[in-house]
């Protein structure tokens, strides 16, 4: 099958809420007006931000399985002060860190600390089946489009978002669905498909503690899968043997089998000579995120551009790669209709 040219410069994508956010859906059965012009309808919820998770939660209906830790979660964050229930974030750090040092020092197992990350993870499940289900994002469809194997996919998100975009590609270029497209066991270099990082883990993944297999195994089996079930589903494990990484104060992706993930996202940077971010702020939780990028990429002139409404996120990412060429835009729409010349290569 073809390859990318050798001689073209390879490309990084960093993937933010804010990403999972701009998706454009079209109403079933229709197709966009035009290229470059999808006909929009929104979801019945948005994908959730930081801010607005618990305001969300509150408009679905609950399910016989996902209602007690829905409610459990909206009782706990009630109680917390108001600007914990604009942060998810803060929420779930501040209940998760006081349970776990609260075993620490009473030299007691209660289990609190592991329940809360399984009733915060399968929260995260409910809305984003719910903002998402089995829809193909005609944004990212038309971002990942140009993409080949020597590109890269790094995403903080743990939707199938990206994986239900990039289908149609991979069908056309006759790539199949494997374990290896997450950068996980077998080698993708024969595959002219970007790798997709899921550097925060991933909805359809599940964890074994087992020592004699890969900790990491993939739910779907192909990419036909993906129209079967929306695919988020509640999961077992707590803290590193999880397979979405919650925001906890110190992610410990220096353990594996995240430092693998880690260390293939950081090679990889180190060969990119483009970036471009979508809707990723580079929160102040995310301290080792800044750092994999400070070191990957600032110390080199990269292309860098940075799709976000929020003038903020555009300032960080600019003042943490200073060396780069910058560019930015509000939305992605403006980027796919008008991209800077080095993503037309």
């Amino acid at each position: 099958m073809d390859r990318a040219p050798k001689s073209v410069s390879a490309r990084a994508i960093v993937l933010g809420a804010g990403a999972s956010r701009g998706v454009s859906y079209a109403p079933p059965g229709q197709a966009s007006r035009r290229s470059g012009s999808p006909l929009k309808k929104p979801p019945p919820i948005p994908s959730p931000l930081d801010r607005d998770f618990f305001d969300l939660l509150q408009r679905i209906k609950p399910g016989d399985h996902d209602g007690p830790a829905m409610r459990t979660v909206i009782k706990e964050v009630q109680l917390l002060p108001f600007e914990h229930w604009q942060s998810m974030e803060r929420a779930f750090y501040t209940l998760q860190l006081r349970a776990y040092l609260g075993e620490k020092l009473r030299g007691t197992a209660t289990g609190v600390d592991e329940k809360i990350i399984k009733d915060f993870a399968r929260c995260v499940q409910v809305l984003l089946r719910d903002a998402h289900a089995m829809r193909t994002c005609l944004n990212h469809k038309a971002l990942f489009g140009p993409l080949h194997g020597d590109d890269t996919i790094i995403s903080f998100n743990y939707d199938l978002v990206p994986e239900r975009a990039i289908k149609s590609v991979a069908k056309r270029r006759k790539v199949p669905f494997g374990t290896w497209m997450y950068g996980l066991g077998s080698d993708g270099s024969k595959h002219d498909l970007p790798l997709m990082l899921k550097l925060h883990g991933s909805s359809n993944w599940r964890m074994s503690k087992a020592r004699d297999s890969n900790p990491i195994s993939v739910r779907t089996k192909s990419w036909d899968d993906l129209d079967e079930s929306p695919g988020y589903r509640g999961h077992r494990g707590v803290g590193t043997h999880f397979p979405i990484f919650l925001p906890f104060w110190d992610k410990r992706i220096e353990e594996e089998p995240w430092l693998s993930l880690w260390q293939t996202a950081f090679r990889r940077l180190r060969s990119a000579e483009s970036l471009l971010v979508w809707g990723y702020s580079l929160p102040l939780t995310d301290l080792k995120s800044r750092i994999l990028f400070e070191i990957g990429m600032g110390d080199r002139a990269i292309n860098l551009c940075v799709v976000d409404p929020d003038p903020e996120s555009r300032r960080r990412w600019r003042e943490l790669l200073p060396k780069a060429d910058f560019i930015q835009y509000d939305r992605i729409e403006e980027f796919l209709n008008s991209p800077p010349m080095w993503w037309r290569r």
